[in-house]
């Protein structure tokens, strides 16, 4: 009877800081059933990975679990691989940044285990020519690809044995990975997969079969069994029923035994999903071959959330890079850096990706941190000019002892409000219905109205760079169109000025129609302070007197002077504060088509949503007469 090699094997991953609810589920639905059905069958071998992230919360949450997983590894029962501490894409961060994190998990492996990983797992398989330097020189010998890429190398000869590759003389195998998982995107029990993978390739005698950890939960929740550990110790007892023509080995025992057949130079590769998430962004480009592109970054520049992170991602970490000073506070800004580059945070990933206000949150509150360690004791306030979005236009940004804030140019919009005492980034709310994030987004409505366009789609705004100028920001732009037959002009000049503890929009608008323009001058933010809705609270000022908004529904009111946003932890207040009276539209903003993973945490809200800030939308009335002006402005303040 013939013997085959079979590696089998489970990955994980989780957003950092992703809710506690979500890890639980991970955890009762899959890790744990898993290594307790495997401890069952001491000849079945396997491979595990998990990220640092989840590594960290085991420790705390099920210390018992990481007791039971040292007991697995030290007799070679289970192999731990690598890979980066934080899951990033590769692709998107420097190679310095992923050998700093390879290292990271390597090392708490080593210590933790007792001994140093030989396997590197990649987060959604993605490579760049540049990881076997990256992977050798951290005494990594082989990683895993998607087979399909194998099978585009081999034609139909594929041999499920590891090609190798190679940058500047340093050598890895990479072992051709077959997923478990059905059609319908959900766990397949290992032994299945072996059994197809026969039929379509009976020359191959060694094959590696991996599961998504998110995935398993929702197999057993189809297959009618009472648990997830039934589902597992079936798969188990299968192998072992079967192990004189099966015989599981781990990858590292495999690596010993087989060479690469030829080296290849794979010049980008992904899962199967991230790349279909990739192309499914780049539609809008009309791009005709989108592997002709590095489809990882360009992806990044086509979601709002993620190019806001990105931008800001890439900023604090040149601004690290340059620091020459303490080397203990340069090591700390680099692992809070890393903290935000967790490859879920960079698309809409199985468990929600960026989407996760818990983990969006998390990650600015982390590269808040990482600049504040950079800055140390220098917080003198000071406007600079910078290319943030890479569009070759100059943004502004602004740094006090208290805060920071980004325009984005193109809009004359809040980017990024940061409060540097809480971490928080208020203007990271989400719309989903508008596909808009930030604030103080401007815009001409009909009169009384706040959804009817007066203009459509026109020009970017124009920025008024004055050197003179130390904390002043302007920006111009020219409204033009026809309504009800007739042409119409306006034109908005919107000033930004920053104070250490505040800073103001002051606004001119200027009817140039040669009849009286009737309209609403609106502008649009999505904030957020917490995950959680029911840590919000927000008041209403009217003729001083205040009243409490309720967070759970849409709300519109006239003649009001300020709006106050606050957390229920009652550290920090946002306050929005006028000179003249406006109308109020907010409406919190629910994200209903979620992942199939997300727990439903926020029954009170919608049991299938995800909370993800507020929508909140201010308006003047005006009536200008030909040359007519107005002014009026606008205040943000952060109080503790």
């Amino acid at each position: 009877m013939q013997s085959f090699r079979v590696v089998i094997g489970m990955y994980n991953n989780l957003p950092y800081n992703a809710s506690n609810a979500l890890y639980e589920q991970e955890y009762q639905g899959a890790w744990r059933p898993f290594l307790s059905g495997l401890y069952k069958f001491l000849s079945i071998k396997s491979i595990i990975h998990f990220s640092g992230a989840i590594f960290s919360w085991l420790e705390e949450n099920h210390p018992e679990y990481m007791y039971l997983l040292t007991e697995m590894v030290r007799r070679g029962q289970i192999e731990l691989l690598g890979g980066g501490f934080y899951n990033p894409i590769a692709p998107l961060i420097s190679t310095q940044d992923m050998t700093g994190q390879i290292e990271a998990l390597s090392a708490f492996i080593r210590k933790t285990f007792g001994k140093r990983p030989s396997g590197a797992w990649l987060y959604e398989y993605a490579w760049t020519p540049s990881l076997p330097a990256v992977l050798q020189n951290s005494k990594i010998q082989y990683a895993f690809l998607p087979a399909q890429y194998y099978i585009e190398c081999h034609s139909k000869n594929i041999s499920c044995l590891p090609l190798a590759s190679e940058d500047h003389r340093k050598i890895i195998s990479l072992f051709p990975v077959f997923e478990s998982r059905a059609r319908d995107g959900i766990f397949e029990p290992y032994e299945m997969t072996l059994l197809n993978l026969q039929q379509i390739y009976p020359q191959c005698n060694t094959y590696v079969i991996m599961a998504d950890g998110n995935e398993v939960a929702h197999s057993w929740e189809k297959s009618g069994l009472e648990s997830p550990d039934v589902l597992f110790e079936r798969t188990f007892a299968w192998f072992q029923k079967n192990c004189l023509e099966y015989d599981t080995v781990t990858a590292a025992q495999l690596n010993k035994t087989v060479k690469p057949t030829k080296t290849v130079y794979f010049s980008q590769c992904y899962s199967e999903r991230y790349r279909s998430y990739c192309q499914n962004t780049l539609v809008q480009m009309s791009v005709a071959d989108p592997d002709c592109i590095q489809i990882s970054k360009q992806s990044v520049l086509n979601h709002p959330l993620v190019f806001a992170l990105y931008q800001k991602l890439n900023f604090v970490s040149t601004m690290t890079g340059l620091f020459r000073g303490d080397k203990s506070r340069k090591k700390a800004s680099l692992d809070d850096i890393w903290r935000a580059q967790s490859g879920d945070l960079y698309w809409t990933g199985p468990s929600g990706g960026i989407l996760l206000p818990e983990s969006r949150l998390a990650a600015y509150a982390s590269l808040v941190e990482a600049e504040k360690t950079i800055r140390q004791s220098r917080f003198h306030h000071y406007l600079s000019f910078d290319d943030l979005n890479f569009d070759g236009i100059r943004e502004a940004l602004f740094q006090s002892s208290l805060y920071t804030c980004y325009l984005r140019s193109d809009t004359a919009s809040v980017s990024e409000f940061d409060s540097l005492k809480t971490g928080i980034n208020y203007a990271c709310g989400w719309n989903a219905a508008r596909c808009s994030t930030g604030c103080f987004r401007d815009s001409i409505k009909e009169e009384g109205s706040f959804d009817d366009d007066l203009f459509g789609e026109s020009q970017s705004w124009n920025l008024i760079e004055n050197m003179k100028e130390s904390t002043r920001v302007a920006f111009n732009h020219d409204f033009a169109g026809k309504t009800h037959n007739r042409s119409i002009s306006l034109t908005c000049r919107k000033s930004y000025r920053f104070e250490n503890d505040f800073f103001s929009i002051d606004y001119e608008l200027i009817n140039k129609s040669s009849h009286t323009l009737p309209f609403r001058f609106c502008t649009a933010s999505d904030i957020i302070a917490s995950a959680i809705p029911e840590e919000h609270g927000i008041k209403v000022f009217k003729q001083r007197q205040s009243q409490s908004l309720d967070v759970f529904k849409t709300f519109s009111i006239d003649s009001i002077d300020g709006l106050e946003l606050s957390e229920s932890h009652g550290t920090e207040k946002l306050l929005i504060r006028a000179d003249m009276p406006f109308s109020l539209f907010e409406c919190p903003n629910l994200l209903r088509e979620t992942t199939k993973n997300r727990p439903d945490s926020d029954k009170s809200l919608d049991e299938s949503a995800i909370f993800e800030g507020f929508s909140i939308k201010l308006g003047w009335d005006f009536a200008l007469p030909p040359e007519g002006t107005a002014f009026f402005s606008l205040s943000v303040h952060l109080e503790h």
